[in-house]
């Protein structure tokens, strides 16, 4: 089939919603996964690896995707290797596993967009089934009672299937072997109950040998079986052992009948020749109900408890808060100016009720409004999942040995900020390993050890969450940074040699810089780090950097949990209302007050010891209006980063929740503003972009 054909899947548009949910997620592991295996087969992990193929491949054959079933079944070939001591999970094995599983996501896209991407996973699957050939894998055959059958095995003939079938003791395999008669349930909601049908016999095919299949075999795989599976088992592994390992799989409950290794119990009547062994419900620990409506199995319990929402969805809920806490701010100020006018006792007792009804609506309004906060946030661990790969590759392009560290991988921010993160983050992790990291000879000649170390770690702090990227590298060298800036006329001589190293390592943030000596694809092109600092500080965050020659070096997002709201100080300004975002305010005072002098030709505000530089607000964000406001003035003064600058503002309105709205090509060219809010009293203000604001007006530093 040719690349833009048309292709036919076997599912309607929620079956295709749940198919990409759960394959992303089983991307998303087998991505992890396969570079933590490198060179350690650890048991417990091969599982999980082995699981999520057998659930890919399940799924993919279920909707009819035959490309994707036939690499998923090479890649399981060789992890059943693996798993067998039968291969060893070098960087060989991996590579080829993890050029597999880049094809996969090509072939997940095709699911799609209905249009064949041109992909023949043929010569992956040569390469894969290769690797068994060259380590002689085919040739050995594995016990019969391995904890991990072959393919042949898994594969059992029809004919052999039936004649266990035909067994009417159930007690003794050919081989004289326990074997175990179990029956699994598929919970009735269940959508796709053929995929999950054929994720048990894949966990039952890892846990023994199926000698005895209702429906065949065939029919499972093939995604015909549908909410009952019953299953002869030869196994080692006992009740308990089996019963965990099925219940790990969603929508499913298992019974057991009588094990071939014990007596057989009494009975009142011989059973037919034809009849199925006897099975016995296994009660789930946790149910304590005895009534027949409130049995419940356990993973359908845990479910329960939790829904997959659209995106889409959850942003209209978000709207529909922001218009209730618009309505809250407004109901709020006509109960202050009613408390103003009304005298009477009559009414003063209404206008307590009004304010205790205001009240209890604040109240409930900020409850529902953080629960729908909450409904958006995702642990950072769907970011940082990623990131094992990228130094994987990354290290070996450069011929170097990397270990990555990740810790806070349950911090939680809002989905909309999680989306835009994950490239910045990767660019500033590809330039540790390549320009931080050492070769293994400079490390060792440094008295390092061989590998590097790359350490990430998220934590929140009040409103934001940051995210540190440290390596144990060689450091910034600031004196090849001064001469690099001057060279590509980024910054005069006089400028470099004046400037503190602090602002020389925000000279690596200038477009068009690189340190690299040759242009890779890695890096060295000098795109990377300006886009780093455009995309975070678009998200109203900060990037900083701090380096210790032969130590190292360490970045430092700093993000907003949330974009969709905020606290803002509502100021006037010629006659326009603005909110200043409250996190980045340190002060605000009248102008009359202020400690305002004038320093080399300019307006300069000592505050604290420090001297910060005076802008006009109305004026700083191109207002070129008459002013028309001749009373007091105030000073505000924000903070980006180690960067502050005073505002002359008109008024201070206070404090205010603001629910962000972006006005798209409304703002024009205007700089410094971010989006807009609606007031109480209807009015519309605009929303400060601290960050380019103070950069632009923070003269006393080298870089603007």
């Amino acid at each position: 089939m040719s690349r833009g054909t048309p292709l036919t899947f076997e599912l309607d548009d929620d079956d295709l919603k749940l198919f990409l949910e759960e394959a992303e997620e089983q991307l998303e592991l087998l991505d992890t996964a396969l570079v933590e295996l490198e060179g350690e087969p650890d048991p417990e992990l091969l599982q999980r690896i082995f699981r999520a193929a057998h659930t890919l491949k399940g799924s993919s054959a279920t909707i009819g995707h035959r490309k994707m079933a036939s690499l998923t079944h090479a890649m399981e070939t060789v992890l059943d290797a693996v798993r067998q001591n039968r291969l060893a999970p070098d960087r060989e094995v991996v590579d080829a596993l993890l050029s597999a599983l880049d094809a996969l996501r090509v072939l997940a896209e095709e699911v799609v967009t209905r249009v064949d991407s041109g992909l023949d996973p043929t010569p992956l699957e040569r390469v894969l089934l290769d690797l068994l050939e060259d380590d002689g894998a085919e040739e050995e055959a594995p016990p019969a009672a391995a904890a991990g059958p072959s393919e042949a095995e898994s594969a059992a003939p029809a004919d052999a299937t039936a004649a266990a079938e035909s067994s009417d003791s159930g007690t003794e395999d050919a081989g004289g072997q326990p074997s175990v008669y179990l029956r699994v349930r598929i919970d009735p909601q269940c959508q796709l109950p053929g995929i999950r049908c054929f994720q048990v016999l894949q966990e039952l095919d890892t846990q023994g040998k199926v000698v005895s299949l209702t429906p065949p075999r065939e029919v499972v795989e093939a995604g015909g079986a549908e909410f009952t599976l019953e299953a002869r088992l030869v196994t080692t592994a006992n009740e308990e052992q089996l019963r965990t390992a099925l219940q790990s799989i969603p929508d499913v409950s298992v019974e057991f009948g009588q094990s071939a290794s014990e007596p057989a119990a009494e009975s009142p009547a011989p059973a037919e020749p034809e009849q199925k062994p006897r099975l016995a419900l296994v009660k789930n620990e946790r149910e304590t109900k005895p009534q027949q409506t409130k049995a419940q199995p356990a993973r359908k319990t845990q479910g329960s408890q939790s829904v997959r929402i659209d995106v889409e969805r959850l942003d209209g809920l978000m709207n529909l808060v922001g218009e209730l806490v618009i309505d809250r701010t407004r109901l709020q100020q006509i109960k202050d100016a009613l408390a103003d006018v009304l005298k009477d006792a009559h009414l003063t007792e209404l206008t307590e009720n009004l304010e205790e009804t205001t009240s209890h609506l604040a109240r409930i309004t900020d409850e529902l409004q953080q629960e729908i906060m909450r409904s958006r946030m995702l642990p950072v661990r769907s970011v940082l999942t990623r990131l094992p790969r990228v130094v994987r590759d990354v290290a070996a392009k450069c011929g170097k040995k990397v270990e990555l560290v990740t810790a806070g991988e349950e911090t939680e921010l809002d989905r909309s900020v999680i989306e835009e993160l994950s490239d910045p983050l990767v660019h500033i992790l590809r330039n540790a390993v390549d320009h931080g990291i050492e070769s293994p000879e400079e490390r060792r000649a440094a008295g390092k050890p061989e590998t590097g170390t790359v350490t990430v770690t998220a934590w929140n702090q009040e409103t934001y969450i940051y995210l540190s990227i440290k390596d144990d590298g060689r450091g910034i060298d600031t004196k090849k940074l001064r001469k690099k800036v001057v060279e590509r006329g980024l910054v005069s001589p006089e400028a470099a040699e004046a400037a503190s190293e602090e602002q020389v390592l925000r000279y690596i943030f200038l477009p068009g810089l690189s340190t690299a000596e040759t242009v890779s694809d890695v890096s060295g092109r000098g795109v990377g780090m300006d886009i780093v600092r455009t995309n975070i500080e678009r998200l109203n965050g900060h990037v900083t950097v701090h380096s210790t020659p032969g130590q190292g070096s360490e970045f430092i997002i700093q993000l907003p949990l949330t974009l969709a709201t905020t606290k803002a100080l509502m100021v006037v300004a010629n006659g326009t209302v603005y909110a200043i975002p409250l996190v980045s305010v340190t002060e605000a005072l009248a102008a009359s007050t202020a400690d305002i002098q004038r320093v080399g030709g300019r307006q300069m505000l000592r505050l604290r010891g420090k001297l910060l530089p005076v802008a006009d607000l109305a004026e700083a964000l191109g207002d070129r209006r008459e002013r028309t406001h001749d009373g007091p003035r105030f000073v505000v003064a924000a903070r980006h980063g180690e960067r502050e600058v005073a505002f002359l503002v008109d008024r201070l309105l206070g404090e205010q929740d603001v629910v962000v709205k972006t006005l798209g090509d409304l703002l024009g060219t205007r700089k410094g503003l971010t989006g807009a809010t609606i007031l109480g009293d209807g009015t519309l203000g605009l929303i400060i972009d601290t960050p380019s604001l103070v950069s632009e007006h923070a003269a006393t530093l080298a870089i603007a």
